[in-house]
C-alpha cells in the first residue's frame, strides 16, 4: 500500500469525526496496557521462580523406617 492510498484511507476513515478516532486510540492504549501486563507478570514469575525455585523443586528428603529407629548418622 503506498503512501498515497494510505493517506485516502486516513481521511475517508476521520471524515465520520474523531469518534472512530477516539475509539482506535482506545483499543491501542488496551492492546499496550495488555502487552505491558504479560511482560510484567512474566518477569515476576520468572523473579519468583529464581528466588525460589530450589525449595519448590528440591523440597525436603523424608525417609521412613519400618522396624527400626534411625541412628545418629542417619538422622
Amino acid at each position: 500500500m503506498s503512501l498515497r492510498q494510505a493517506t485516502r484511507l486516513a481521511r475517508r476513515e476521520l471524515r465520520g469525526g474523531l469518534r472512530g478516532f477516539r475509539l482506535f486510540l482506545a483499543c491501542l492504549a488496551l492492546g499496550v496496557a495488555a502487552i505491558a501486563a504479560v511482560g510484567s507478570v512474566r518477569a515476576a514469575i520468572e523473579a519468583g521462580l529464581a528466588r525460589e525455585g530450589a525449595a519448590l523443586l528440591g523440597g525436603d528428603a523424608e525417609l521412613q523406617f519400618t522396624y527400626r529407629f534411625a541412628d545418629a548418622e542417619e538422622r
